[in-house]
């Protein structure tokens, strides 16, 4: 049974991040608000790197395969920031035990959020490269994605640490 709690919790993380990234989201340009990593980092609290990882590669598929680009022969490297993402919250939720500190919760949320935005930029680059459009289009908005990143990783601290403790309440 706590299995197939975990297995349709990760399913569930995953869809929600496509319902995030899809209907949730503000796109201002080339850059994107939005709170869809909250469901990977969720996974990855709750049930440690492993599961963090997976969902973060499955929503990446999935964002990928409903999204407005489909898949292509870059797909898979698309799929890894959010790969990233649920693997660098995982390991520090294997570390911390079931009720994380909040400030270093803060810190790593903030770390694996810049992780992930440096990844996009190189799938991006090399993106870039397969399909032959230019970089220099997109790059001026990287540090304004850096900037977002600040203001998401607040958001998530704000919103993970009660969220945990309830669903850990309801946990077999």
């Amino acid at each position: 049974m706590k299995n197939t709690k975990r297995l349709v919790t990760d399913g569930l993380c995953a869809a929600l991040y496509v319902v995030l990234s899809s209907f949730l989201g503000l796109s201002l340009g080339p850059i994107k608000l939005s709170i869809d990593g909250l469901p990977v980092l969720l996974a990855a609290l709750l049930f440690g790197p492993a599961d963090g990882v997976i969902v973060g590669l499955l929503a990446g598929f999935l964002g990928q395969l409903l999204g407005p680009y489909g898949v292509s022969a870059t797909t898979p490297l698309w799929m890894l920031p959010v790969g990233v993402l649920g693997l660098i919250v995982g390991l520090y939720a294997k570390r911390a035990g079931p009720v994380p500190d909040r400030k270093k919760l803060a810190v790593v949320i903030l770390l694996a959020l810049l992780a992930d935005t440096t990844v996009t930029t190189g799938v991006m680059y090399v993106d870039c490269l397969v399909y032959k459009y230019s970089f220099v289009t997109y790059s001026p908005y990287i540090v304004w994605r850096y900037a977002a990143d600040i203001i998401k990783a607040a958001l998530y601290t704000l919103v993970l640490p009660p969220l945990i403790k309830v669903l850990r309440k309801d946990a077999p």
